[in-house]
Parts: structure tokens; sequence; C-alpha cells
């Protein structure tokens, strides 16, 4: 940890360089991104602040009123209008995170900056969970409980065959609980970023590319619109 704090805060610092005038962040929850003074920021997230509170108890009183509710796929902004957005832990917590990357690309200015984070399954909770390949991202119809049931299996560590199983589940599906719908490691986040670039043309490119570390176990990712 002593390590983490002042390279966490220098590659903030690197960041904060392509992050200028008006942009979002969506669902920073209590950690949201530091931003420069001079930005023009707004929060957004799917829940309200009551709303919020119920769905992640266990930070009650510490989570960030949103400025805008909407979905992360449904932005309440104009075509080529920001000058930044941030997704810090979110593309996994898309059931469809194909159709958020083509979102957020559209939301973007040209010049505009993406900021990623998004946890690589080796260093996090997901580690027993097998990564999601490319060729389920883009079957545009899937089974949900598939993922909740491998969450509660995998993360929840319990057997499938074991009593209050499938109760578990049907929980999670009810309160449509924000679970990591899908897990990769830094090779996925690459290809994901290539096929969106080769296959759809998003006329971006990675300028930040940081794969996950021991003490960084996320992959960090900054995508200028060009």
């Amino acid at each position: 940890m002593q390590k983490r704090a002042p390279l966490t805060w220098l590659e903030n610092r690197l960041l904060q360089r392509y992050l200028r005038g008006r942009g979002i962040e969506i669902g920073a929850l209590w950690r949201r991104f530091p931003t420069p003074a001079q930005t023009r920021i707004w929060y957004v997230d799917r829940f309200d602040g009551a709303a919020l509170d119920d769905h992640y108890p266990e930070l009650r009183g510490r989570i960030l009123r949103p400025d805008l509710l909407a979905e992360a796929t449904e932005l309440p902004v104009a075509p080529r209008s920001l000058d930044f957005l941030i997704a810090s832990h979110v593309l996994e917590h898309m059931p469809y995170p194909l159709r958020a990357l083509r979102t957020w690309y559209d939301a973007l200015a040209p010049g505009g900056a993406l900021l990623l984070k998004v946890p690589d399954k080796r260093y996090t909770f997901d580690v027993k969970r097998a990564r999601t390949p490319l060729d389920h991202l883009l079957r545009e119809t899937h089974d949900q409980r598939e993922h909740f049931e491998d969450w509660v299996a995998n993360v929840g560590n319990r057997s499938r065959d074991s009593p209050g199983f499938d109760e578990a589940v049907d929980d999670l599906m009810r309160r449509n609980y924000s679970i990591h719908f899908h897990v990769w490691i830094d090779e996925d986040i690459r290809e994901i970023i290539e096929f969106t670039r080769r296959e759809w043309r998003l006329d971006w490119a990675p300028v930040v590319f940081w794969g996950a570390h021991i003490w960084r176990k996320e992959v960090t990712v900054l995508l200028a619109r060009t």
C-alpha cells in the first residue's frame, strides 16, 4: 500500500492532462476520479441518492449524489458534445458493454477522451470466473440469469446444488443488482478496443494503455477521439 498510493497519484496526474473542458463521470459512487479544477463535470448514475443507498447499504452516507439520472447506454447529452467521459469500474457492470462503448464514443467531441478503468479478474474476487470472450459480447441477446448464477457460484462461493442457491440468484435479479456481468484481463480489453476501431471504424486510439499489475489491479485506458 505504501508503494501504491504515490504511484496511483502520479498516474492520475498524467491522466488529468487529457481531461479538459466539459465532461461526465458515470457511476462514480464513493470514489470519483480527480479532475483539474478548471473542468466542468457532471456525475451520472441510473439511481438517485436514496436508491443508491438502498442498493449499496455498505456505502450508505459515502456515495456521491448524481447530477443526472440515466442508463450508461442512454446518456442525456447531444452527440459530440463532451470533451471527456470517465467510466471507472463501469464497463464490467454493463450487460452489453459494446453498446456502451459506442454510446460513449458518439458523445465525445473530436479530440475528446474516454478514460476507462476495468478490473483485471486475476487480481479481484472474479479470479475463479471464466473470461468473457468477444464472441459472447457480439450476441445482443443472452441469458442474463447465467451471469447471476456464475456470480453466486464463483464470487459468492455457493455450490449450484446447495440449498438457497436459486433463491439467491432470484433475489439479485429482482433487485437488478449491479454485478460484474463480464470479466476480462488486459488482453481482452485490448481486443475489444481494436474491434471497435477495425469493425465499427470508431475513430479513436489508445494514448494510454496500462495493464494490470500486482499493485494496479485494473486496466487503465485513455482513448482519444481523433
